[in-house]
């Protein structure tokens, strides 16, 4: 019997290149993802609202597919700013196939508060836990209502952000990860299981597959040498096939 995964790993959906934090160039991890057998390599590189580099970013990566095989997809990512989903954009060129919706710092009422006030507010009393995650969740559901019609969305290592505050996935009630997955479901937006950041979880990554939500396979490397370097996404995607 043949071997199915709803978590292909012949695909790395967020690698990052020089443009922002990456180590290395477009076009040396293309030669990264070739030698690994890859059929898709997601280019995505970070951007804020003051961004300036997306037309030389864009250019790099529509001339290398010209050299490649491989599919390449042009992807930007940006934090979630606040609790009603606002992104940390600029303007988006419609040549990018991507936005990347990530939880880098909490998304407040007033903008994003480090997750490490969140965890010392939590600590102190004078935060609650459960608030805490149901406004996350909130917010990362409101960032989906309020993007998707612009560019397919991606939601970047989901959750990666709660350790940071002190907090756990298992800490998350089912009808708020069942809440994130049918809207990610009804606005296509896909959903990463992230290498580097070892998330979502096993119980989130089922209800997002039966909820009929696309999931892929991203390191989030930042250097060549770990593209398509799995562990936890290959173990996630057998308990799943």
């Amino acid at each position: 019997m043949a071997y199915f995964s709803p978590i292909p790993l012949d695909e790395d959906w967020h690698v990052h290149s020089t443009f922002s934090d990456g180590v290395d160039t477009i076009d040396a991890n293309i030669v990264a993802a070739a030698a690994r057998g890859l059929q898709h390599l997601g280019c995505v590189d970070h951007v804020r609202r003051d961004t300036t580099y997306l037309p030389g970013y864009v250019a790099a990566v529509e001339e290398a597919r010209a050299s490649t095989p491989i599919a390449l997809t042009i992807g930007i990512e940006a934090k979630i700013l606040d609790a009603f989903g606002t992104l940390d954009l600029p303007e988006v060129p419609k040549a990018v196939d991507l936005i990347y919706v990530a939880d880098h710092q909490f998304p407040g009422p007033d903008g994003p508060i480090s997750p490490r006030i969140i965890r010392e507010g939590i600590a102190a009393g004078e935060r609650d836990r459960a608030g805490v995650l149901e406004q996350l969740a909130s917010a990362t559901i409101a960032s989906m209502r309020r993007h998707a019609s612009r560019q397919t969305l991606v939601l970047a290592h989901l959750f990666s952000i709660v350790p940071k505050m002190g907090l756990s996935e298992d800490d998350i009630p089912d009808d708020t990860l069942r809440a994130i997955a049918e809207c990610a479901a009804a606005t296509s937006t896909i959903i990463e299981v992230s290498e580097r950041w070892r998330c979502p979880s096993a119980r989130m990554i089922a209800l997002c597959i039966a909820s009929g939500v696309r999931m892929v396979a991203s390191t989030d490397s930042h250097r060549s040498s770990d593209i398509a370097a799995w562990d936890y996404v290959r173990t996630r995607a057998e308990e799943v096939g």
